[in-house]
């Protein structure tokens, strides 16, 4: 089933602060997903990790395909993957699961 309304995970991307001296300084440990979802995946978790596997062995496009169908396009402007986006598909993946439960 497609979704009605597609986020555009570019949108939720850390903004980098062009001051900072290591560009990663300022964004800290900060993820797309936890700016989408509300947390991250914690690949702590041997769920996590196995669904982790699973985005990873798939089809690159199979995988960015199945983001959009539930909701999330996980392509840039530039035309490729935003950073993080097989977090997202884990992170969509553990709600069709029911690992994760979305807030209202």
């Amino acid at each position: 089933m497609q979704s009605q309304k597609i986020i555009r995970a570019a949108d939720y991307e850390p903004v980098l602060k062009e001051s900072a001296a290591d560009p990663l300084e300022d964004i800290g440990d900060v993820s797309i997903g936890a700016h989408i979802f509300g947390e991250s995946p914690d690949y702590t978790d041997p769920k996590f990790e196995a669904l982790w596997q699973e985005v990873f062995d798939a089809d690159e496009g199979e995988m960015i395909a199945y983001c959009k169908e539930k909701g999330v396009d996980v392509v840039g402007d530039d035309g490729e993957p935003v950073t993080g986006w097989r977090d997202i598909a884990v992170m969509l993946k553990a709600i069709d699961k029911g690992f994760v439960e979305l807030k209202k």
